[in-house]
C-alpha cells in the first residue's frame, strides 16, 4: 500500500478523487484488522494523555494515544469526501485531527505487527499520506525537488515535499516527520537554503509531525526539545507553522515565546490553508 501511494502521488494522471478512494481503502483495512487485535494499556508519564499498544502473542505496536485514536472508518470518510468536495474548512479540526491520526496510527500499527523491524515503513506511508492530503486540498501536486540557481552547478534541493501556487501566490516547503528526535536540524537548513536562493519568506516552511513519543522501559514518554529550536529559528531560518497530530503540551509552550514558532493540531491546518500566505 505504501508504494501504490507513492505512486498514485507522483503518477500525473491520478486525480484527488483517485488518493481519496486509496486512502479510505488502506483506512478501513487497517482499521478493520487491528480491531481483531486486542489492546495492552501503556503506563504513560505525559501528563494528561494516557496510551496503549496493540498486542498479538509478544509483539506489541508503538504507543497509540488512547484519546486521539478513533476506530471509525466513517469519521475518515467523512472527512476525505468534505475534502474532495473542497469543504474540508466545515470539518472540525479536531474531527479531522483524528481522522488523519487513524489513518496514520491504523498503518504503522498493523506494519509494527507484521515486521517489528520494519522502521522505514512507516514513515513513508505517512509523509505520503500528508503530501496526498495537502495536494487534494490546494489543487497542486508536490515537487520532491527545487532547483537551487548556482553559478557553477545546476545541482537540485531534494525536499520532502514543496507546494508552487503560481505566480503572486504563496509557496510552501512541507517537510514530513514521524518524529523530530532525529536530523531535524535539516528542516531548518533546507529552509536556509531556499530563503538565500528565493528570497526570506518566499517559501513558509510548514513542518508536518505524528507526535514525539517513545516507549520506554519504564513507560511513554515525549522527547522535546524546545531550546534547540528556538536556536534554530534565531540563527539558521524561520519555520512559519509546525503541524502536529499528537501534539505535545511542552511545544504549545513555546508558540507564546520569542522566537516564535507557531505550532497546532494538523487538523487546524486545512481552515487556513488558503490565508497562511497573508499572516505573520
Amino acid at each position: 500500500m505504501c508504494e501504490r501511494m507513492k505512486d498514485a502521488l507522483h503518477d500525473e494522471s491520478t486525480t484527488p478523487a483517485d488518493l481519496c478512494e486509496l486512502l479510505l481503502t488502506c483506512g478501513r483495512e487497517n482499521l478493520a484488522a487491528l480491531a481483531e487485535v486486542s489492546r495492552q494499556t501503556l503506563e504513560s508519564h505525559v501528563p494528561g494523555k494516557s496510551y496503549f499498544a496493540f498486542a498479538r502473542g509478544s509483539d506489541r505496536t508503538r504507543a497509540v494515544n488512547d484519546a486521539l485514536f478513533r476506530d471509525d472508518p466513517d469519521a475518515i470518510e467523512r472527512f476525505l469526501s468534505a475534502l474532495r468536495a473542497d469543504k474540508a474548512a466545515s470539518i472540525p479540526a479536531e474531527e479531522i485531527t483524528h481522522a488523519c491520526y487513524a489513518l496514520a496510527m491504523s498503518f504503522a500499527c498493523r506494519n509494527d505487527l507484521r515486521n517489528k523491524d520494519d522502521k522505514r515503513t512507516p514513515g513513508l506511508f505517512f509523509e505520503h499520506m500528508v503530501g496526498s492530503l495537502l495536494f487534494i486540498r490546494l489543487g497542486i501536486r508536490p515537487r520532491k525537488q527545487i532547483q537551487v540557481l548556482n553559478l557553477d552547478l545546476d545541482t537540485p534541493l531534494t525536499t520532502d515535499f514543496t507546494f508552487d501556487l503560481g505566480r503572486g501566490n504563496p509557496k510552501f516547503h512541507v517537510p514530513v516527520k514521524l518524529s523530530t528526535r532525529e536530523r531535524v536540524i535539516q528542516v531548518w537548513a533546507h529552509q536556509k537554503v531556499l530563503d538565500g536562493v528565493y528570497g526570506t519568506g518566499r517559501f513558509l516552511g510548514l513542518l508536518v509531525c505524528l507526535g514525539e513519543t517513545s516507549s520506554a522501559k519504564t513507560g511513554v514518554v515525549e522527547v522535546c526539545l524546545p531550546d534547540q529550536w528556538r536556536i534554530y529559528q534565531m540563527f539558521i531560518a524561520k519555520m512559519h507553522t509546525i503541524y502536529y497530530l499528537d501534539l505535545p503540551y511542552r511545544y504549545v509552550d513555546i508558540s507564546r515565546e520569542w522566537p516564535v514558532i507557531r505550532i497546532k493540531s494538523f487538523g487546524e491546518y486545512f481552515a487556513e490553508a488558503d490565508t497562511l500566505g497573508l499572516q505573520g
